[in-house]
């Protein structure tokens, strides 16, 4: 008898199990059990406005005491202008660096209808955006106001551009065909910059143009023994003169700490080919080949012959702390800025408060402040060119003016000195949300 009880009892409650298990799914998928559930149960949508720029992201609960946020933040269009000033020769005094400034200018405008400025204006944007996934986390049960956020950011790390602006584009042009000719004429001390002669034009008798190798030369004279005696290098004595480098240059600040080079280095002036030809260096995807042309005579190492030979040997002291920082026109008449961070990934943490702004509740208004971490301080590089390498290829000096250098001018001085602020980023940041259920 017992034992009939103790069956029938079993069989009730098997037959009973499925019906519960099936009461409780169903109860699970009602909109009473999402509201139970600890995750999922909400989502809100919101706006921000910050440090970091405008933007947006999605939360919802993975807890009750967690939330997960994910969206997107980038900043404004933010622009600015850096100004740079030429510098005529090097290290002369201000009133003969304008006067050969004007002899120079004038010449420049009658060859190039165009008369160069003493000062080059450049045109830089910022442009900063990231992805965010935030947690916050409500350490106060029965405050839902308050929490703290951990998380990170990944976007960009180039950050900062900045390029000539058009209008001094024509001053760099000048600029730029002026040092073609500087470094012509030192480098072919009996010769002539433009050979009309070659072209079938007849000069008058009594007119030469050999002067202007003298005058570019003239132009580019300098006091003292700062730099290699250029004549010397070129295996020509002319009056023991030492010249600048560049008729022009782009003087950005000195040197905070001693320069080598990582590589040997030539002088860029070299002996070009009459007949130049193509040697191939590769193919394509589609096995097609890929030609590079040769410009330069080659001794027998395959190096190209420089007149003047080598610059800088691998490992030499090309610059001491305290050596002016100069940059000239690139093959495209062009100097640059950029500006990078380090970590693509860059970790937050921070702490947040908000209330509801509305009757339901159901619209909240917060403040986050925290720190994102950059992983070092940002950088901001500029290309100094030095020469050329041993396969003719130009050759920079990519020098960081936050760590590199010391007595900008004072509009670059005060773009680098709030860069130097940023290995920790400040974060403060509004946020209005909706919650959509």
């Amino acid at each position: 008898m017992v034992k009939k009880h103790i069956i029938s009892l079993i069989s009730c409650i098997l037959l009973a199990t499925p019906a519960m298990a099936e009461g409780k799914f169903h109860r699970f998928l009602t909109t009473q059990s999402v509201s139970d559930r600890k995750w999922f149960n909400h989502i809100d949508v919101a706006g921000t406005i910050g440090t970091s720029g405008l933007g947006f992201d999605v939360a919802f609960p993975m807890s009750e005491w967690a939330q997960l946020r994910v969206g997107g933040v980038w900043m404004p269009y933010i622009h600015f202008d850096p100004t740079f000033g030429i510098e005529v020769a090097e290290d002369l005094p201000k009133e003969i660096q304008g006067n050969r400034f004007n002899q120079i200018a004038d010449k420049l405008q009658g060859i190039l209808g165009t008369r160069p400025e003493l000062s080059v204006q450049m045109e830089g944007d910022v442009n900063m955006s990231n992805f965010k996934c935030l947690v916050d986390i409500f350490p106060i049960k029965k405050n839902r106001n308050f929490h703290v956020t951990v998380g990170f950011y990944y976007g960009n790390t180039d950050f900062i551009t900045a390029v000539v602006s058009p209008y001094s584009m024509r001053n760099m042009t000048a600029i730029g065909a002026l040092n073609s000719l500087y470094r012509k004429a030192l480098g072919d001390k009996d010769g002539i910059i433009i050979d009309v002669e070659e072209m079938g034009v007849t000069l008058p008798e009594g007119i030469s143009f050999e002067n202007t190798n003298k005058e570019l030369r003239k132009w580019g004279e300098k006091h003292g023994n700062t730099v290699k005696n250029w004549d010397e290098l070129y295996g020509r004595e002319v009056e023991n003169k030492v010249y600048s480098e560049n008729a022009f240059n782009v003087a950005i600040g000195q040197y905070s700490h001693d320069i080598v080079a990582k590589e040997d280095i030539y002088y860029d002036y070299t002996a070009e080919l009459d007949n130049p030809y193509n040697v191939q260096i590769g193919t394509d995807k589609q096995g097609n080949p890929i030609y590079r042309e040769v410009k330069y005579q080659t001794d027998e190492n395959g190096r190209p012959i420089v007149k003047g030979g080598i610059r800088y040997h691998k490992g030499e002291l090309m610059h001491k702390s305290g050596d002016p920082i100069r940059m000239a026109p690139d093959e495209n008449n062009q100097i640059s800025v950029s500006g990078r961070g380090w970590w693509k990934i860059k970790p937050f943490v921070g702490v947040g408060y908000s209330v509801p702004i509305t009757k339901d509740r159901r619209t909240t208004l917060g403040i986050d402040a925290g720190v994102t971490i950059w992983g070092g301080t940002p950088a901001i590089d500029v290309k100094v060119p030095l020469g050329q390498d041993a396969t003719g290829n130009p050759v920079y000096n990519t020098v960081n003016l936050v760590k590199d250098a010391k007595s900008m001018p004072g509009s670059v001085d005060r773009y680098v000195k709030l860069v130097k602020l940023l290995p920790v980023m400040p974060e403060i940041s509004i946020r209005i949300a909706q919650r959509l259920w």
